[in-house]
């Protein structure tokens, strides 16, 4: 893979991007459920899901990206204001999460939401996420494209060291961001159609406008938020 800046001075330079990413992510994941054969739309489209799930583990792994529907409508999560003090809460339909970890007492993948960041915070994250290990995602293409196990074993093993969240603490350092922000964990038992994301579809991600995801609140309300509480605590 690419670097993330290289690839989003690339991709930003597509027609209607944001429809693109939506179909990609949302529609095909979610909407149309695609599987197997039929997930494989482009030439360089990989099945890393059924791979792992198949060699691997049914249950979500750190470092990867998953989408899903949060169908548990009471399950409402809070956003407060840190610059107002005002809390909304809020109904999160289907996040994109990335996953730092998964509870298997409890039963609960927790991470990432990457609808809560504003779109050039996601590209922060990726970058200093890519950074970081920049040696495995040199190689993801490689094992993809032979149908080999692409999994960062090294950020897994951090998680398992109990360290993961201090990681999540220097890239807010480094990109002067609140990636904080978008923590979130949710319970097995309210998810549907949990999907791992392709790594060549991680791409889309910044572009995503996830207008389909919220309830009780909107983008605008929910990326304002994250402005007044970065310039408060940063």
């Amino acid at each position: 893979m690419e670097s993330p800046i290289i690839i989003y001075e690339q991709m930003k330079r597509i027609d209607n991007i944001e429809d693109v990413a939506y179909e990609r992510l949302y529609e095909n994941y979610l909407k149309y459920n695609l599987k197997d054969e039929k997930k494989l739309i482009e030439i360089d489209s990989t099945d890393q899901e059924s791979l792992i799930q198949e060699k691997i583990s049914k249950l979500p792994i750190p470092g990867m990206i998953y989408t899903f529907f949060h169908v548990n409508d009471k399950a409402l999560a809070l956003l407060k204001n840190e610059k107002t003090g005002k809390e909304f809460q809020y109904h999160d339909i289907t996040p994109v999460l990335f996953c730092t970890y998964y509870h298997t007492t409890n039963r609960t993948i927790g991470g990432i939401n990457m609808n809560l960041l504003p779109s050039q915070e996601r590209l922060k994250f990726f970058i200093s996420y890519y950074d970081r290990y920049k040696e495995f995602f040199e190689d993801v293409e490689r094992l993809t494209e032979n149908k080999k196990i692409a999994i960062n074993k090294k950020y897994v093993n951090l998680v398992l060291s109990g360290k993961g969240q201090g990681m999540i603490k220097a890239f807010n350092k480094i990109q002067n961001s609140l990636f904080d922000y978008g923590y979130r964990s949710y319970k097995i038992e309210n998810i549907r159609k949990l999907r791992m994301i392709e790594f060549e579809e991680w791409q889309y991600v910044v572009f995503l406008n996830p207008k389909q995801s919220f309830k009780k609140i909107n983008l605008e309300q929910i990326y304002r938020i994250y402005y007044d509480n970065k310039n408060k605590l940063t």
